[in-house]
């Protein structure tokens, strides 16, 4: 039906668990990486970026699409230099979802980076990205204020404070 830089949407007929014909329509995704640049212990980074969808500025964690023929980790390490200037000496997968699984095959694959170098940043003709560090504190307070409203950015951040040990 529709073909877009990063998605196509389709029709589809498909039988249903049931054995019901249902009509479907499906936006067909190859995924995205997202992760959580830790400085140290108490000090993560976000990025403010428009987004379209929104029509606002968003707190993010730095996310990207996953290329033809990339891994979710290649992808990660890509954009975590591209969006914020660093790269991570080492990198823990921590869990995979999928965004809207109703209509959309999207998986977002959410990694932790540690041992943060500095690099340049290199951002796409299309991002315009503010990076900043903030104390863990001041992200939970921004979680619970509702400033942080991305849903990859909340579930990786969940996961991140809840379970990372």
């Amino acid at each position: 039906m529709y073909k877009g830089y990063c998605f196509e949407v389709v029709d589809d007929q498909v039988i249903w668990p049931n054995g019901k014909k249902v009509k479907r329509s499906l936006i067909i995704h190859p995924g995205i990486s997202v992760m959580v640049p830790v400085l140290d212990t108490n000090q993560l980074i976000l990025i403010k970026q428009y987004r379209y969808g929104s029509k606002n500025l968003l707190w993010e964690l730095p996310a990207g699409t996953i290329n033809p023929g990339e891994t979710p980790l290649q992808c990660a390490k890509r954009e975590i230099e591209e969006e914020i200037g660093y790269k991570a000496k080492r990198w823990g997968k921590m869990i995979s979802c999928y965004s809207s699984p109703h209509f959309s095959t999207e998986i977002v694959h959410c990694f932790v980076a540690n041992d943060l170098i500095k690099t340049k940043i290199n951002p796409d003709d299309d991002e315009i990205i503010e990076a900043k560090v903030f104390p863990v504190k001041k992200v939970k307070d921004m979680i619970n204020r509702g400033k942080i409203q991305d849903a990859k950015t909340l579930v990786t951040l969940f996961y991140y404070l809840n379970y990372k040990n």
